[in-house]
């Protein structure tokens, strides 16, 4: 199956028009397509193989023209939009994706291959089915919606002036989805599940701790610094990547203020690369300003970066937004991975 393009970035929320009105605070996300899917324009929906009744509300749009986002209000009955809210609370719940050259046929092909049942299925108004495989156990705790085409939303636009409610500061800057950050058990063991499902081939993978050229200074919350670390891998697929990030030790966002609380799944959105240090600067104290302040993050490589989280959890929907400032080239011992995953190289068995 070959994914090429993110179509949309799900994220179930409580209150629709109090998320529409953060997602153009902090991300000028000013156009909007809004939908209610009310019962009489839903049908054939199963869930876990049964036949099922819910509904839900929805808006799409592309945060500055660019990162796409659905958000969800379910309404009612079972739907994964409502399962999601009372088992997990607000977050990502699936992502969508494009996969070219295939039809609905093949993508069930696919999955079926795979041992991946439906998790939720519906029709909406007589035409459209949405469907919802479940990737959760092995992707870690979020559903997959492929698509055979572009994704072209239908309802009322909605337009929400961004500017006005920052009251003239500047919005996180949204570029593209360099990885969504997916929070396991095993890092490594899920790598195998993001080859089978999403072909990526190649991971780059690399331990993260409190040590010169990893992890310099971190801090969390008004931990200064911090004794944790992480073990992660980074792959590609389409117009998009995921950092698999499994904690090793210490308090740390990931496992503190997510995992903790509601098991593996996607924790943060990384959009936001520069080498400006005025514009970072700039950026974390209108965000500080905006209520999402910096929460977690590091020197990097022995000073050469910075990452951090912008704490965006309670305001755009149960996940976090990096952003990374790189000030000057790293030393190559610095940015070199511990190893590389390589699946074109696997032995097949006798």
């Amino acid at each position: 199956m070959n994914i090429t393009t993110l179509e949309k970035i799900g994220v179930v929320v409580r209150d629709l028009d109090r998320a529409i009105e953060q997602h153009a605070t902090v991300l000028d996300t000013t156009e909007w397509t809004t939908d209610e899917l009310t019962a009489d324009r839903l049908s054939a929906m199963v869930s876990y193989g049964r036949r099922s009744a819910g509904t839900y509300r929805t808006a799409y749009g592309r945060a500055q023209g660019t990162v796409p986002f659905e958000l969800v209000t379910p309404t009612g009955g079972e739907t994964p939009f409502h399962e999601f809210l009372l088992s997990r609370g607000e977050g990502i719940a699936y992502l969508t994706v494009r996969a070219e050259g295939t039809d609905e046929a093949g993508i069930a092909a696919h999955f079926a291959a795979l041992g991946i049942p439906v998790a939720h299925t519906h029709v909406v108004d007589g035409g459209l089915r949405r469907t919802f495989w479940d990737t959760r156990t092995a992707l870690g705790g979020y559903l997959l919606e492929v698509l055979p085409a572009p994704y072209v939303p239908t309802g009322v636009t909605r337009t929400v002036d961004g500017a006005a409610l920052r009251g003239g500061r500047p919005a996180l800057p949204m570029q593209r989805i360099f990885h969504f950050g997916v929070v396991v058990d095993d890092t490594m063991a899920a790598l195998e599940q993001y080859r089978r499902i999403l072909g990526i081939e190649t991971f780059a993978v690399k331990t993260w701790q409190t040590e010169y050229g990893r992890l310099d200074n971190p801090y969390y919350r008004d931990l200064r610094p911090v004794e944790h670390g992480y073990f992660t891998a980074q792959g590609a697929t389409g117009d998009f990547g995921f950092e698999i990030i499994q904690c090793t030790y210490g308090p740390a966002h990931y496992n503190r203020e997510f995992t903790d609380q509601r098991g593996p799944g996607i924790h943060h959105l990384f959009p936001y690369l520069t080498t400006d240090a005025e514009d970072w600067s700039g950026t974390v104290t209108a965000m500080t300003e905006l209520g999402a302040p910096l929460c977690m993050g590091s020197d990097l490589r022995g000073g050469a970066s910075e990452y951090a989280y912008f704490d965006t959890f309670g305001k755009l929907g149960g996940f976090l937004i990096e952003g990374v400032h790189r000030r000057f080239p790293a030393e190559d011992r610095y940015m070199a991975p511990d190893w590389e995953v390589d699946f074109s190289t696997l032995i097949e068995e006798d």
